[in-house]
């Protein structure tokens, strides 16, 4: 798990590397499969800036050639250092 030491979630906004971005938390229920303490933080604007790229693993799975685009995607699991602040702001 990368994450720069001075990252922070703020209300809906997420802040590493000296960057700022409006985001998206989402909590569960998920469907089956997906653990149930699960907290996905999303981009206001579809994708992360490379600041925020560089502090955590960003997942997005979309693919061009099938015209299927997601917004970028960080999972938080309790245990992260963050996973605290985003429960309290979803």
């Amino acid at each position: 798990m990368k994450m720069a030491s001075e990252a922070q979630i703020t209300g809906k906004v997420l802040k590493a590397n000296g960057k700022r971005v409006g985001i998206r938390i989402s909590a569960g229920p998920w469907i089956d499969g997906v653990p149930a303490d699960l907290i996905k933080v999303r981009p206001k604007n579809g994708s992360f800036p490379a600041e925020i790229r560089a502090a955590f693993t960003v997942e997005n799975n979309s693919d061009g050639r099938e015209d299927y685009f997601e917004a970028d995607c960080i999972r938080l699991m309790p245990g992260h250092p963050l996973y605290a602040a985003a429960k309290a702001a979803a």
